[in-house]
């Protein structure tokens, strides 16, 4: 299975938000898999941030996935390394683990 983080995550919305995104390789994932979303937190510098992509269909084939994450109670991002988590959370079939995998992008602004 494979799904990651791209290198540079851009910064947005005055700091606030991230947009976060990566590749993802349906080839590397198990064929039973129908559909997914992932789930991915960025923390920087004790700033946090955690959000939900929307659902993604094998059969649609799609090669990325993407999802506004926002800086928790107003606090903002900065430009710069910053430590991410992402998990690949299965919605059909119900029942299989999630496939968790860590990240070390940037921050850029746009």
């Amino acid at each position: 299975m494979r799904a990651n983080f791209y290198p540079q995550l851009t910064l947005g919305d005055h700091l606030r938000k991230v947009d976060a995104a990566g590749p993802l390789n349906w080839d590397e994932i198990p064929a039973e898999v129908e559909r997914l979303t992932v789930i991915a937190v960025i923390n920087q510098n004790g700033v946090h941030g955690r959000s939900t992509s929307r659902e993604y269909k094998r059969e649609d084939r799609e090669r990325e996935w993407w999802c506004e994450v926002r800086a928790d109670r107003g606090a903002d991002f900065a430009p710069g390394p910053a430590t991410c988590a992402g998990t690949l959370f299965v919605t059909r079939p119900h029942g299989l683990e999630p496939w968790p995998w860590p990240g070390d992008p940037e921050l850029v602004e746009a």
